[in-house]
């Protein structure tokens, strides 16, 4: 009986309906051992009970019931493993349900619990378990293999660390990670992402093919926006750590470990500004600027340098200045971050000053991209020395470096140490690459560019308006018309930092104006060129990287190439044909890039490079011998399942029959329901089936396909590896593609600067002249306000000549007057960007500087109310501008009493026309202090006014109309109330104003009147009292002031 019950245990047919796939032999023989030796043990301790069962008390009922509940248990045939494929090939769904599974026993432990020792019947006591207890997770269960590896690598990478974990076809969030991925209903409506919990952990997943969407919108643009806009997710400052399978299922199939879980890895961490989007991805991005990181160090409390870098774009900025101990260069760096708007700052979490950590927090969070938060990372174990720092950096460079390391050790100490910082804290991110190319390094400070001050960026909404803090009505907006996002970035940098060299100022207009007057079929062909360009800036990074795949490497190499074969190569760059020599360096850059990239090209397989195959790239199959190698045999297993077919069609008699693949499941065959008798026993339980049909293997097709798997997947490694040294071959060329990418950058520039003058017919090149103390605008006008609106604008003419080099300017409210002052310095930058401008004619000396003191706010994060803003805006104005330099104060002195605001706008306004001598344009509604200072100086301070109409109706109000136009001489009034009308004040309150207006002017001027007359006789008195002619004569003149 007994063998009966084994022989039918090990049946086929049992064994199709206990397993998926059949057991191989080695199993089958330990299982049948197993069997044989519990039955032996059953009959054994059968006898042993008998034997004894005179001397023993009968057992109770319920003993019995146990007994024979054990015995069926231990008879009954153990279910047959799943197959190790099957196992590997599951999800780790499986893997923590197999987790939950008791561990097995020797049954008879558990039935010494119910019968005595040496077979007398005696109950013994219940054996403490020697299961290693398993750490109990918040649901109280145990936590599940997969559970546990979470938490390694939770603790490994802690918060802030978001981990998005591989897991079959999904990324997941486990705990607090998706609690932050999906926190919110907004999140889930518009995110489109959930977490619920699972056993021991929060979790929330996404596809894998939308891996970098979700990186990017989902948690490096995490929820700071409160608007349900996809597009208006911002960065929220996250760490992101991307944790992948290491191990494949074909290859873990074959190992040892095939019945574990898979091991993980983190092998990727991004940031806000380590984050390099796809090639062709604008979507939520920033087409004008690339994420910047930017790292900052002190040494002995007075040196301060940066490092910033743009890993995006490969650009990398440097700078640094001395300090005094109250960080008043640092503070001025809110200019620099206005400029650079880094998402991330880099800085010591010692060795560096408490006032400047504070004051970086400040600016880093203040200049922040509109809307996001930057990320602020703190570093330890600093460098101590910068040599120290700079052996760091040799150890980064290859051997032949020698040239680029001289040019490193050329930087000041701080920046070669702040460079090292950024080299050890972007290896991490496995894109330090930017920073070994030294000979692209740009210094933020230069002597032939003017630096525009974060004010005066603000105030004169040069990259963004004031009202909605976008784009559009900005000088930037104005003045794009490039075709390329390398060419948007580089126009930018132009704007924000005009020329004052004048020699390359003139050869840069000059090659505008080139531009427009030319019918050139070359310098068309170039534009068109231009007009299908891709991010090339962008491309050239993540060839850098190693992050493209096969079908965006041949598209830039062919991109490249096109360039390189667009003109005809010449010996100089002066033989190309312009007159302008940018336009010669421009066309001369492109042909050296034919031969490598053609070169290149002739090693790649296009077809299967644009479908990214990978194991077919190479023309030459001996370049990578391991892939021809792993290719043949993937081809010969491939011809024994082809083979295998015919012996399958002769089994089941079905001469028409094929393979089929079905939900990825390849080399299946398929028979109806009806037919499945045809199937032979030892053929595993069907793969899939349906209601009429059955898909099956054959054991056979079986074990070619787990080989076959194991092939692929080795020849997927290697294809990967040889990909990877390909990227070394590109990367000797990067000098002549970036060299090339900066030319088409700047030719984009002059191509869109050119295109402004073409748009207006009454845009007019600038002459530059070399005395600085002349600027001359004739009829110019506001270009942001000529555009947006529809009515024209009213043209003003302004002339600093000589030592005339202070306007005041009063009138009414709203009449125009900030409008004139903004227009003045709009002019003054777009003409030395070498951009034609909006006027009549434009003649000036170069600019050094423009500084602009406007508006009323205050900075409460800082403690500093709106007073103290404007003075230190002052304090900084007056610090930095020169004899060469346009400075706009609008209103000083306005936030504090009259006659303090009033005396600090007196004291001002003499400075900078007496000791700075700079070209001053001065608003006021002061009339003392306009009047008082043009009687001082009456050479350098004159006074102008915006003109204006004014009629006094029949019941006493008075109409004013806005002429719009600057006129000489000071205004007479504001027009305050009239103001206040226009705004819709109720007609009550204005006349109570205008009543109470019209008492004091009346005050005024009878305290005046008894001031003066007083005075006089105080003057007539001591004229009576003194005898000396001379103090006489001195005392009458006096007098007669008064009089005046």
């Amino acid at each position: 009986m007994a063998q009966h019950r084994i022989s039918k245990f090990f049946s086929p047919k049992r064994a199709r309906e206990d397993s998926d796939v059949i057991p191989s032999p080695p199993k089958r023989q330990r299982l049948e051992e197993e069997a044989a030796s519990r039955k032996a043990r059953i009959e054994r301790w059968k006898c042993t009970d008998e034997s004894e069962a005179s001397s023993s008390l009968p057992p109770s009922s319920a003993t019995l019931a146990k007994r024979n509940a054990m015995i069926q248990r231990i008879r009954a045939p153990r279910r047959i493993p799943s197959s190790p494929v099957k196992a590997a090939a599951s999800s780790d769904v499986s893997e923590e349900e197999e987790e939950d599974m008791p561990v097995s026993s020797d049954p008879f432990d558990e039935l010494s619990k119910f019968f005595g020792d040496k077979g007398k019947g005696k109950a013994a006591k219940p054996k403490a378990r020697t299961k290693k207890d398993k750490p109990i997770g918040p649901s109280g269960k145990p936590y599940t293999p997969l559970e546990q590896q979470i938490l390694e690598l939770k603790n490994k990478y802690p918060s802030p660390t978001v981990l998005m974990v591989e897991k079959g076809y999904k990324y997941v969030f486990y705990g607090d990670d998706a609690k932050a991925s999906s926190d919110s209903h907004v999140a889930a409506k518009e995110l489109g992402m959930v977490c619920y919990m699972d056993r021991n952990f929060l979790v929330a997943s996404i596809p894998t093919h939308r891996r970098d969407i979700h990186l990017k919108k989902r948690v490096l643009y995490l929820f700071a926006c409160k608007s349900l806009t996809r597009l208006r997710l911002l960065s929220h400052g996250y760490k992101v750590g991307i944790v992948n399978q290491t191990e494949t299922a074909a290859l873990k199939k074959a190992g040892d470990n095939r019945n574990t879980i898979f091991e993980r890895s983190l092998t990727r961490l991004v940031t806000a500004a380590t984050f390099v989007d796809e090639l062709d991805d604008v979507e939520g991005t920033d087409q004008y600027s690339s994420a910047r990181l930017v790292c900052v160090v002190e040494k002995d409390d007075s040196h301060i340098g940066f490092v910033c870098v743009a890993p995006s774009d490969g650009e990398v900025i440097w700078d640094a200045f001395d300090d005094t101990r109250l960080r008043i260069e640092l503070e001025a760096s809110c200019t620099r971050m206005a400029h650079l708007r880094p998402q991330e700052l880099l800085i010591p979490r010692v060795g560096l000053s408490k006032y400047s950590k504070q004051m970086l927090e400040h600016l880093i969070v203040e200049n922040s991209s509109a809307g996001s938060k930057a990320r602020i990372e703190y570093f330890d174990d600093p460098f101590e020395s910068s040599s120290e720092a700079f052996d760091y950096i040799t150890s980064a460079y290859d051997q032949n470096a020698g040239q680029l390391l001289a040019a490193i050790a050329d930087l000041p100490k701080t920046v070669v140490t702040a460079l090292a910082y950024c080299i050890r804290h972007l290896s991490e991110f496995n894109i330090a690459a930017p920073l070994l190319e030294p000979r692209f390094f740009v210094r933020f400070t230069s002597k032939a560019h003017m630096l525009l001050g974060a004010n005066t960026l603000s105030n004169l909404e040069i990259f963004q308006n004031e009202t909605d803090m976008t784009v559009k009505g900005s000088l930037l907006s104005i003045l794009d018309h490039t075709d390329t996002r390398f060419g948007k970035r580089m126009l930018k940098s132009w704007i924000g930092a005009p020329l004052v060299d004048k020699d390359a100022l003139q050869e840069r207009i000059d090659t505008v104006e080139e531009i427009v007057a030319s019918t050139s079929r070359t310098l068309h062909d170039l534009r068109q060129l231009l007009k299908k360009l891709p991010d090339l800036a962008k491309g050239l990074s993540r060839i850098q990287y190693r992050q493209c795949p096969p079908s965006e490497l041949v598209m830039l190499l062919q991109t490249f190439h096109k360039l390189g074969a667009a003109f005809p190569s010449t010996e100089t760059a002066a033989a190309v044909g312009f007159k302008s020599p940018i336009l010669n360096r421009v066309i001369f850059s492109l042909p050296p890039l034919l031969e490598p990239m053609r070169q290149l090209l002739d090693e790649l397989e296009i077809p299967e490079a644009e479908s990214d195959i990978k194991a077919r790239l190479w023309k030459d199959p001996q370049k990578f011998p391991k892939i021809e190698t792993h290719t043949m045999a993937i081809g010969a297993v491939q011809v024994e399942i082809a083979d295998e077919l015919k012996q399958i069609r002769a089994t089941l008699k079905i001469p028409s029959l094929e393979y089929t693949t079905c939900a990825g499941e390849r080399y299946l065959i398929e028979i109806k329901t009806a037919d499945k008798k045809r199937i032979p026993l030892n053929w595993p339980v069907p793969v899939s089936q349906t209601k009429y049909i059955k898909r099956y293997r054959s054991p056979v097709v079986e074990e070619k396909l787990k080989e076959l798997s194991r092939w692929e997947e080795s020849l997927s490694i290697e294809s990967d590896r040889a990909f990877l040294k390909f990227f070394d071959e590109v990367g000797e060329h990067y000098a002549i593609m970036r060299q090339a990418v900066q030319q088409l950058a700047t030719i984009d520039c002059l191509f869109s600067l050119a295109q402004v003058a073409l748009n207006s017919d009454n845009y007019v090149k600038p002459t530059f002249v070399d005395d600085i103390d002349v600027l001359e605008i004739v009829h110019g006008r506001h270009p942001m306000i000529e555009v947006l609106r529809t009515d024209p604008f009213i043209p003003n003419s302004i002339f600093f000549t000589g030592s005339s080099r202070c306007k005041v300017l009063t009138g009414p409210n709203m009449g125009g007057k900030s409008s004139c002052v903004r227009m003045i310095a709009l002019i003054v930058i777009m003409a030395q960007i070498g951009s034609y401008v909006p006027a009549e004619s434009v003649k000036l000396g170069l600019i050094d500087g423009v500084w602009t003191r406007m508006g009323a706010y205050d900075e409460l994060s800082r403690g500093r109310s709106t007073f103290m803003v404007e003075m230190s805006e002052t304090s900084e104005i007056l610090k930095g501008a020169t004899p060469r330099s346009l400075v706009i104060l609008d209103e000083l002195g306005r936030g504090t009493s009259t006659f303090d605001g009033m005396s600090i706008a007196h004291a001002v306004l003499e400075h900078a026309a007496t000791s700075i001598r700079c070209k001053t344009l001065f608003i006021t509604h002061y009339p003392l202090v306009a009047v008082d200072l043009e009687k001082k100086f009456p050479d350098r301070v004159h006074n102008h006014h915006v003109g204006y109409r004014s009629e006094v109706r029949l019941d006493g109000r008075r109409d004013v109309t806005f002429l719009y136009q600057l006129e000489e001489g000071m205004a007479p009034a504001s027009f305050g109330v009239e103001c206040a009308r226009l705004a819709g004040l109720p007609e009550s309150i204005l006349d109570e104003a205008a009543k109470r207006s019209r008492s004091m002017e009346e005050l005024v001027a009878a305290r005046t009147r008894q001031n003066l007359a007083f005075k006089r006789v105080q003057l007539l008195e001591d004229v009576l009292r003194t005898s000396n002619q001379a103090e006489v004569a001195a005392l009458l003149t006096a007098m007669k002031s008064t009089i005046s």
